[in-house]
């Protein structure tokens, strides 16, 4: 059972879990859990088990937005380079509807695309895919660039699951596509 922490007032401070109460808090797997520790710091070890500390709701939240990015596969040095971009609220909001087998990074792609398209008429290929998404790698010089390839495997990888077709007929020079993800539809 979770252990309330409480300063001298007795007002409650934190929350300590177990490992299990943990998973259950966040809806996750008990090994996903254990496997990403560096998302979902452990606080101490007791006894050998794991122990997790949470101060408030908006650290509970901070935390699930990491678990819907974490859930699409993305790697957790990805989370980590998301929110230190300031995008985990729109990333994770984004995670919500993005389908399996797809990272959130490549479903955010995908928004591009269509966005550009849906709004503009615009039928995007890879390198402005690259510049707009802000997809980058390191050249030999250690300098970020666009990254072109990068683009190229989300726009492949997108095609390959049937999320994108280069259409032909009244779709010529665009891309058929199933619409734009819910989180991007607005209000």
């Amino acid at each position: 059972m979770a252990r309330r922490l409480r300063d001298n007032s007795g007002n409650i401070v934190a929350l300590e879990l177990d490992v299990k109460e943990m998973a259950h808090t966040l809806a996750i797997e008990i090994d996903d859990l254990k496997s990403w520790q560096a998302s979902i710091p452990v606080y101490a070890r007791s006894s050998g088990e794991l122990v997790y500390r949470i101060k408030n709701v908006n650290e509970l939240n901070h935390l699930k937005k990491r678990v819907a990015l974490l859930r699409t596969r993305m790697s957790e040095q990805a989370v980590a380079n998301v929110e230190d971009a300031g995008l985990l609220d729109s990333y994770a909001a984004l995670a919500g509807d993005c389908p399996d087998g797809i990272t959130a990074h490549v479903w955010r792609s995908y928004a591009l695309v269509v966005l550009m398209q849906v709004r503009y008429g615009r039928m995007i290929d890879a390198k402005e895919l690259a510049e707009r998404a802000g997809l980058t790698e390191a050249d030999s010089d250690g300098n970020t660039q666009a990254s072109e390839s990068m683009a190229k495997k989300h726009l492949r990888l997108l095609q390959a699951l049937g999320y994108l077709k280069i259409g032909t007929g009244d779709w010529e020079n665009q891309w058929e596509h199933r619409g734009l993800p819910e989180s991007w539809r607005g209000a």
